[in-house]
């Protein structure tokens, strides 16, 4: 409890949690509550609610919205999305150790801020958290099997809903946790391990039903459009370089499980992170459980072979590192030595109070930032359709040159309408009107072509699309504002407001 608490503090204390797609989310929730109630956002968007393996986030979110006040709903879902993280985590290592120790609650805290949580991937995250607690009741209550079965296909209902990632990672655990089971036994007899895949497998028949009649499952691609990309890519020549830029993406993923506030940092965190538990592991103080080697080595298998896209969701090998950490942590015991190695539990303490009071000093920039932000949006008319701009940003830029936090906020903060997350395979809401026009316009004018580097052209293309105003965000010093022929409405920062409507 006290770990726990410590631990939430850099995302209760911040201004603006940087996370790059969680106020899109935050921006839906506040719409799907109150679009009854308002005009612009009425006019511009529309509930879509369906089975959607998806939508768990949503629905806790707009319930909450009843009594939470928006001004703190990032903050408490991420305070959620943690705790749920942390208690699979601790909850898996007491099951498969049969204890709770110090190690193992300390090296869990440096997961909690993950390369996954500042992508933002809210849902995906929720239930990941919700898949770890099953894992462990799966463990912990194999004497009772009517009840074990039952609880369990709520936990695997509620996970699928969710999302549909976090159903199969849930899937491969329960079923490596009952092959680890089985390894143990002094007689391993194969009917018994049948019957235990057979029990994890009776989970998965009603989220399978309903999967197979979600929008997600009719989406482009299907499953995954590995086999498309693969074949695209062979015909163009790229097949070779691409293979290399993903296994670079993956390095880094790996390196970054538990992001920082830069990829060197990250390195010489995680450098001297393994030494000290290669140091433990090898003088006896620290050991992984024989129940967890399967699902370990699941883990590294889907580390190495996940396609980029799965299920209607982007970057899902960037989240195999994340759930190949949680189970080693979840899987690490004390070893016959512990008590002579009297420096491992004040050293990982030490690890783990670094990387939180890094976060915080670094994430307490986001207050300046905020103020020009507020200050240039005040400048804007009521009820404008809004575009947001990062100048020449990169995918998963380090803070302070994140942007993507602001144009959502346009939404939560000032009551504009912005271009949200509207996939029919994967979200409950749909654009439409100006908004939706405007979409629809911008991507017919860019298919095909890459304007992130030219900012420029891509602020014409939003005038042509029919946006009132975009928001300019300078991700950094070497990519500055570019010219551009449209009144500026307020600058203040790194921030900047263009009114397109009109003539140029």
């Amino acid at each position: 409890m006290l770990v726990i608490a410590v631990a939430l503090v850099p995302m209760l204390v911040t201004p603006v949690l940087p996370f790059i797609d969680f106020y899109n989310h935050i921006a839906r929730f506040e719409v799907l509550t109150t679009l009854d109630g308002n005009p612009l956002f009425a006019a511009n968007y529309a509930a879509a609610w369906a089975i959607l393996p998806n939508i768990g986030l949503d629905l806790i979110a707009v319930a909450a919205l009843k009594v939470v006040p928006l001004a703190v709903l990032a903050q408490v879902l991420a305070a959620l999305i943690t705790v749920l993280i942390f208690a699979g985590i601790i909850a898996l290592n007491r099951a498969a150790t049969g204890q709770t120790a110090w190690p193992a609650v300390l090296l869990a805290v440096p997961l909690l801020y993950s390369w996954i949580l500042n992508w933002g991937f809210a849902n995906f995250l929720l239930g990941l958290g919700l898949a770890l607690l099953g894992g462990a009741w799966w463990l912990a209550a194999r004497r009772r099997t009517a009840l074990r079965v039952a609880v369990a296909a709520l936990i695997a209902l509620a996970v699928f809903f969710s999302h549909a990632l976090a159903f199969g990672l849930y899937g491969i655990l329960i079923a490596a946790l009952e092959l680890g089971h089985w390894r143990q036994q002094p007689e391993r007899r194969l009917p018994d391990l049948i019957k235990g895949l057979a029990l994890c497998a009776v989970q998965a028949v009603v989220p399978a039903i309903l999967f197979v009649q979600s929008r997600t499952a009719g989406a482009p691609g299907g499953i995954s459009n590995a086999d498309e990309s693969v074949a695209r890519l062979k015909a163009q020549g790229r097949l070779l370089d691409r293979l290399i830029e993903l296994a670079q993406m993956r390095v880094e993923t790996i390196v970054r499980v538990a992001e920082g506030p830069s990829y060197p940092a990250d390195a010489l965190w995680l450098a001297v992170a393994l030494g000290l538990i290669a140091w433990a592991v090898v003088r006896g103080g620290l050991r992984l459980v024989p129940v967890m080697v399967p699902a370990v080595l699941a883990g590294v298998v889907l580390v190495v072979v996940m396609p980029p896209a799965l299920f209607g969701s982007g970057y899902v090998a960037d989240r195999m590192p994340l759930f190949l950490a949680a189970l080693l942590v979840a899987g690490t015991a004390p070893g016959p030595n512990i008590a002579r190695l009297r420096v491992l539990v004040p050293a990982l303490a030490a690890l783990a109070a670094v990387r939180l009071v890094m976060l915080a000093v670094q994430w307490q920039a986001t207050a300046g930032d905020l103020a020009d932000f507020d200050a240039v949006a005040t400048r804007l008319p009521a009820g404008q359709v809004v575009a947001g701009l990062p100048i020449g940003a990169r995918p998963h830029e380090d803070m302070p040159n994140r942007c993507e936090m602001y144009p959502p906020l346009l939404l939560v903060r000032h009551g504009h309408a912005v271009p949200l997350f509207a996939i029919r395979a994967a979200q409950p809401l749909e654009l439409r009107g100006r908004l939706a026009t405007a979409r629809d316009r911008l991507v017919a004018q860019t298919r095909g072509t890459s304007l992130r580097d030219r900012p420029a052209e891509m602020i014409d293309a939003l005038a042509r699309a029919g946006f009132s105003h975009v928001l300019l965000c300078q991700v950094s010093a070497d990519r500055p504002f570019p010219d551009a022929a449209y009144d500026m409405v307020a600058q203040s920062g790194r921030f900047r407001v263009l009114r397109l409507t009109g003539e140029r």
